[in-house]
């Protein structure tokens, strides 16, 4: 057995002058999102010097366990438990003032300020009352969360619409506060005079508008006009890590249309949206975990009970059906024991607690997929992988499959070609008893060159529950030399 740490190694050395530049690492969830980023950025955060966003709005909850309790962050990277760093929310994400301010204000009553430290490009598309209003009439179709990013990034492309502009962006509240919002009651105005008055959003639209000043003066501090901001703070050694919302494979071109989310989620784009050169950039880190799982419509090749699965999760949706209401309904351990994959895949959701951060939706569920896994990671150059939820896979031992099941690739190189699906039973309880108190023995050994093997990426570490302590590091395939924060930044 070997005794692996139970948290990234650090130190506490520069490892490079004052005078040297920095770098970018950029971290993306690899599958349909839900992938536990924000605690491999929350362990990752001691050695980065900012942590950036670059992409997507209030739609994306990151939820970090933390000493002070359980938050989920929308729209502020997941470095803010972390005093020494720096955070950046870049031009390419589209930004809900108003649930930013209450997140602010929400970390100030858990006396954690952001003076000083939160960076707001000025350049970041402004979600307005008529956007979000536009997303909840329309969000059946694709499965979206009701935020407005989509419609905003769509009039960011619009830019003027019945000679109106449309794509406001957050400096424009800075720059001159009355007409932006003047703009925004114009094109609400017109909305609602279209549909005839009656629609049932018109009263809280209204009452966000009336609130925008005050929200606009929280905000005010931390919104950024420097365009070059970010780039003047690695030239002088700041080293960057950026953190990606929703995952790969929701990209708005790279997903299956048109089940996907309106940004790019794709690691390339983190130097647009983040507002730095591409010439910093050093590594790709992904995030994966073991129990997959997918809100809203769109393919899902490994979810266990297929299109049965996937309709009960969009009419639980639908009928706001959540993890209360199955809990009622079900039993999971009965259900685990069942030979349909679709109840196998309801009693997984019930016991990870895999549902919406932010809406409380049914996530459909489904096996690993080392096969798609490995797609993603050759298209995207990803340098390793940290796969969370490891220990859930606990629960497959106690069902019809008697082990893992997992999705794999025919290995054409070799002489026995294998399953599509595979149930791997070189895992045990034990193993992860033992792999939560820091000791990796060889069932896990085998299991982790497995999953190396099939994704063709070293694993830099498994997650093995929700706290910081539960993440081991696999020490020999550490992503990034730990860094001290830098007295330029």
């Amino acid at each position: 057995m070997t005794s692996v740490s139970s948290s990234p190694s650090l130190h506490t050395s520069h490892l490079a002058s004052q005078s040297a530049e920095g770098f970018a690492d950029v971290l993306v969830g690899l599958q349909y999102g839900d992938e536990g980023k924000a605690k491999i950025i929350d362990a990752l955060a001691p050695r980065y010097d900012v942590i950036a966003r670059f992409n997507g709005g209030a739609n994306a909850g990151h939820t970090i366990d933390t000493p002070s309790g359980r938050i989920a962050l929308k729209q502020l990277p997941s470095g803010v438990f972390h005093p020494h760093a720096t955070l950046y929310i870049g031009s390419g994400c589209a930004l809900n003032p108003w649930k930013l301010a209450n997140e602010i204000e929400r970390l100030r009553e858990m006396g954690i300020s952001l003076e000083g430290r939160l960076h707001i490009s000025a350049r970041a598309a402004l979600v307005q009352p008529h956007h979000i209003a536009m997303d909840r009439r329309g969000s059946g179709t694709i499965g979206t969360t009701g935020n407005g990013i989509g419609p905003c990034y769509a009039d960011r492309a619009m830019r003027v619409r019945n000679d109106t502009r449309v794509n406001l962006m957050l400096g424009d509240l800075l720059k001159n506060e009355a007409d932006t919002i003047t703009s925004m009651r114009d094109v609400l105005t017109r909305m609602i005079n279209a549909e005839g008055g009656t629609s049932p959003w018109i009263a809280e639209m209204s009452d966000m508008l009336l609130g925008l000043p005050k929200v606009t003066q929280t905000l005010r501090g931390y919104i950024e006009p420097d365009r070059g901001w970010l780039t003047d703070r690695v030239k002088d050694g700041a080293n960057v890590l950026f953190e990606g919302a929703q995952s790969v494979l929701l990209d708005v071109v790279d997903g299956s249309q048109p089940y996907v989310t309106s940004s790019h989620t794709v690691p390339a784009y983190a130097y647009v949206g983040g507002d730095l050169s591409p010439k910093y950039h050093r590594r790709t880190i992904g995030v994966a975990k073991a129990i997959m799982s997918r809100v809203g419509r769109g393919p899902f090749p490994s979810e266990l009970g297929g299109e049965r699965s996937a309709q009960y999760c969009h009419g639980a949706s639908q009928s706001h059906v959540g993890a209360a209401e199955e809990q009622v309904r079900y039993s999971p351990d009965e259900l685990l024991r069942s030979n349909d994959p679709f109840d196998v895949g309801t009693a997984l959701r019930m016991l990870t607690g895999e549902y919406g951060t932010g809406t409380g939706r049914p996530r459909r569920i489904g096996m690993l997929d080392l096969a798609q896994l490995r797609e993603v990671i050759k298209a995207h150059a990803v340098d390793c992988v940290y796969l969370n939820k490891v220990d859930c896979l606990t629960h497959y031992f106690h069902s019809a499959y008697q082990g893992v099941p997992m999705r794999v690739h025919p290995d054409v190189l070799s002489s026995e070609v294998m399953p599509d699906v595979m149930i791997y039973p070189g895992l045990n309880e034990r193993s992860l008893t033992l792999g939560r108190e820091g000791t990796l023995d060889a069932a896990m050994h085998g299991f982790v060159d497995f999953v190396e093997r099939h994704i063709g990426a070293p694993l830099a570490g498994i997650g093995l529950g929700p706290e910081r302590a539960s993440l081991i590091s696999l020490a020999e395939h550490d992503p990034a030399p730990a860094v001290s924060a830098s007295p330029h930044v």
